[in-house]
């Protein structure tokens, strides 16, 4: 089983989603300092920024994630984190457009207050 998990992690490695990809190359541009799927003990972080005194972690999640027992799965994790001293920023979306690209990083920057 463990062989298997961790052929899940290096194809979600290799295959992040366009969502994840673009906001990636935005933080770039912007030379904002991050790590992507980093591992955390319970899950894997999309983002994972090393902040002072709490890192902030973040969730790109697309259709999948929308499902009501993804949706209760991921909210007891994503508790569990908070309560670990993690900041959590979620953010959703059904399909991918440049609007919406814009709108979750826009809140990636609210949160680590760059405007």
């Amino acid at each position: 089983m463990s062989s298997q998990r961790s052929d899940w992690r290096e194809r979600l490695r290799a295959n992040p989603s366009r969502m994840e990809q673009e906001l990636a190359i935005n933080l770039e541009h912007d030379r904002i300092h991050y790590l992507t799927q980093v591992e955390i003990p319970v899950t894997t972080a999309d983002f994972y920024f090393p902040l002072e005194p709490r890192p902030l972690i973040v969730f790109v999640d697309g259709r999948v994630h929308l499902k009501t027992s993804q949706m209760i799965k991921d909210e007891e994790l994503r508790t569990l984190l908070r309560k670990r001293g993690y900041m959590v920023l979620e953010l959703s979306y059904n399909d991918y457009s440049d609007k919406k690209r814009e709108e979750l990083y826009q809140a990636i920057l609210d949160h680590l207050r760059i405007r």
